[in-house]
């Protein structure tokens, strides 16, 4: 008895971890900038200046949000000699974000 007791609440230690990232994850997508940067990103790369143009935003605020979404691993950065461009990498922020703009524009 003992053994499920523990294993009940392992369970729902590992429910609460994964719920937490969750969260965090939604906290990340839940910036207005950041999630029009991500919405930006799936459609494809882009550089920084490419970014600030399509968005009206200032280079450091693109840079800004870029480095945030780069230290959770949602979007990387790919040199090509001189040329720095953004991708979005994370399949799971693409669903996401793709799946609720599907259901929103129904």
């Amino acid at each position: 008895m003992r053994g499920a007791v523990f294993m009940v609440t392992n369970e729902a230690n590992t429910t609460i971890d994964a719920l937490d990232q969750v969260s965090h994850l939604f906290k990340l997508m839940g910036h207005p900038k950041r999630l029009q940067l991500l919405y930006l990103l799936i459609q494809q790369s882009m550089t920084v200046s490419q970014i600030s143009e399509r968005l009206k935003w200032e280079q450091s605020a693109v840079s800004h949000q870029l480095q945030v979404l780069r230290k959770y691993q949602i979007v990387e950065r790919v040199k090509n000699g001189r040329r720095v461009v953004y991708r979005l990498v994370d399949p799971l922020v693409m669903g996401i974000i793709a799946d609720v703009v599907n259901e929103i524009r129904k």
